[in-house]
């Protein structure tokens, strides 16, 4: 394994310079197994990249139907029904839906599709201690209960506290480790990825589930703001462009999945890329408070990059904050020269001067404040899958006091191919990326990225794994999920079909896409199974199990005719399934035993869309009373 050998060899010396166990214990990279995104525009991390890839502004008005009042702002990066919830699939009563933020839904739903997207069940992460870290903001759905005078309820309390946004996933999904909310303002998601892996590292937690959610659902926040001067009066965000004022506001909801990377090796789970390294700090004593702080900027920065143990050069893109003040993003790129100054020394003695792209995901969605680190680290590990770097929607002159000559960076403007670099033994050299976000109380958050490279002898092991029983279970709670569920497999088993996708994607083996469905769901009662020959064949199945058609290859109860003679796997995947779809307590896991499959990134359950808001309730009474009048 030579990427791991180039690993250790980093782990024992620094130039020149043994490091202790401690310093090695603390360089175990954490491997980002699970991701889920829904951003401005994107309910997935796909629709999220072409969206980015396309360069496109996804800032607009307010959606249709919105509830919660005017949000303060004439356009940002909204989401789309952020009124609806699927209550009963987390046991949650309407009444208690009601009352619950929004904030609260959102996390619940992104949490269980990261997990679900990894591969896993709750089960799952319940068996060793998991911890989950979420950040979060100002609760605009607190101060909409206030202002419109709702009675108290039992369910309020827990139902509009910022603590409970992490507690609540925790409760769902039944881990134990830490639980916490983290609120440092634009840092926030950022500083929760930090304290997750320091977790990890020092033996707190084995995996950790780290989120962030965004809403504007009231109009104080923006108002404070734009008094403030931090919002563009055009509500775009131009980050490093002479014309930057200010930034648009947006929404979002992201979750990631973490584990050490050699135990997500040994569990054989599907890496989106590695945390190499991090750090956390504020700026200390500025003009105000407010300020941004170069040094501390640059002490940050360094900090984490000193921490990941690399050559400062092989950062080849950082995703920086770049909010699009005028001193503001000068300053961060400043402190951003600095610290490649401070850290590369004499490195450049052999005349090469690799360059470093930047940019800021800002400019196509708006600020997600406690979310937007987040919402940078999944464009960095998106970009290093398609092996291109998003460009910048609104950058036409770049600031005046942003000099990039003579250093090694460079603003990106259009989407363009991610340059791989050589390794020192002739090979590919990982990607690596910054990703910078700074609260505007001086609290900072810097994480460094690398593209997850898996050992040759990783491949060919693949290729030896054991086989898998040729089917596909789908379970829902109703018949309708059930449908758009296969819906769902049906459009990614035919991408499948279509060969692999552009860049460094490949596609999904099928017999580990199959395996990662019969091990890492949660059986829900309506049941259906496919006998899964190849992807085109499971496709027609699939497409024909929506349009109610019949199909040899669809097991829809536990009644059928014994298959005919032949091949003794799919025989027995055939009575196996049958009881499974029965309703018969039955596992597929137990066919496996640890590290003889890999669990790849599938399709998510496709959750109901009903609609919980505080005024339903007081709003049908009104009618009630009205109609008895």
């Amino acid at each position: 394994m030579a990427e791991a050998a180039r690993f250790t060899a980093a782990l024992v010396t620094e130039r020149g310079r043994s490091l202790s166990p401690a310093e090695q214990h603390w360089r175990e990279p954490i491997a980002i197994i699970g991701m889920d995104a829904r951003f401005p525009g994107s309910r997935t991390p796909a629709q999220y990249w072409d969206n980015l890839a396309a360069c496109r502004d996804l800032i607009g008005p307010l959606p249709h139907g919105r509830a919660g009042g005017e949000a303060g702002v004439v356009e940002a990066g909204f989401l789309e029904e952020v009124d609806a919830f699927d209550a009963s699939f987390f046991g949650i009563s309407p009444e208690e839906a009601r009352l619950m933020d929004p904030l609260q839904r959102l996390a619940l739903e992104s949490a269980w599709h990261c997990v679900e997207e990894a591969g896993y069940r709750a089960a799952d992460l319940a068996r060793t201690p998991t911890g989950v870290f979420f950040a979060t903001g100002k609760s605009d759905y607190e101060e909409l209960l206030y202002r419109n005078d709702i009675a108290a309820d039992a369910a309020l309390a827990t139902g509009v506290a910022t603590s409970i946004i992490a507690n609540r996933v925790s409760f769902t999904l039944g881990v134990t480790g830490p639980s916490l909310a983290v609120d440092s303002a634009c840092s926030g998601s950022l500083a929760a990825l930090h304290i997750a892996a320091q977790s990890i590292r020092n033996g707190d937690c084995a995996m950790a589930l780290v989120g962030a959610v965004n809403l504007i659902l009231g109009p104080t926040l923006s108002q404070s703001l734009r008094k403030e001067g931090t919002l563009s009066a055009d509500c775009r965000t131009r980050s490093f462009d002479a014309s930057g004022s200010g930034y648009a506001r947006g929404e979002g909801a992201v979750s990631l999945l973490l584990k050490a990377r050699s135990q997500a090796e040994a569990d054989g789970d599907h890496i989106h890329g590695l945390l190499i390294g991090s750090a956390i700090s504020h700026g200390g004593r500025a003009n105000w408070l407010t300020a941004p702080n170069a040094v501390g900027q640059k002490q940050l920065i360094a900090t984490a990059w000193r921490r990941a143990g690399i050559d400062p050069r092989t950062v080849t893109y950082v995703e920086a904050h770049g909010t699009a003040t005028p001193l503001g993003d000068p300053i961060e790129f400043n402190a951003l020269c600095g610290a490649y100054d401070e850290l590369a020394g004499d490195r450049n003695d052999d005349g090469v001067q690799p360059r470093c792209g930047i940019g800021s995901v800002k400019a196509n969605i708006g600020h997600l404040e406690s979310a937007s680190g987040l919402a940078g680290i999944v464009k960095v590990l998106l970009s290093m899958r398609h092996a291109s770097i998003p460009g910048n929607p609104h950058l036409r002159t770049v600031n005046p006091l942003c000099k990039t000559q003579g250093t090694p960076f460079d603003f990106v403007r259009r989407t363009v191919p991610w340059q791989r670099q050589r390794a020192s033994d002739g090979g590919l050299a990982p990607y690596r990326a910054g990703v910078s976000a700074f609260g505007f109380g001086g609290a900072y958050g810097h994480a460094v990225i690398e593209e997850y490279l898996p050992a040759e002898s990783d491949v060919v092991a693949d290729a030896e794994a054991a086989p898998v029983l040729p089917i596909l279970p789908i379970s829902a709670r109703d018949g309708g999920r059930l449908r758009d569920y296969a819906e769902q497999l049906r459009l990614f088993a035919q991408d499948q079909v279509a060969g692999p996708a552009t860049g460094s994607e490949t596609a999904r083996g099928l017999e580990d896409f199959l395996y990662t469905f019969q091990v890492g769901r949660v059986l829900l009662p309506r049941r259906v199974a496919i006998v899964a020959k190849n992807w085109q064949d499971l496709a027609l199945s699939l497409a024909n199990f929506v349009a109610g058609k019949d199909d040899p290859d669809i097991i829809a109860s536990a009644d059928g005719p014994e298959p005919a003679p032949g091949d003794e796997l799919e025989a027995l995947s055939r009575r196996f399934t049958r009881q499974w779809v029965g309703g018969a307590k039955v596992d597929f896991a137990g066919f496996y035993t640890p590290g003889q499959r890999k669990r790849i990134a599938a399709p998510v359950y496709p959750f109901a869309r009903t609609r919980f808001w505080f005024t339903d309730r007081e709003t049908s009474a009104a009618r009630l009373q009205a109609a008895g009048s």
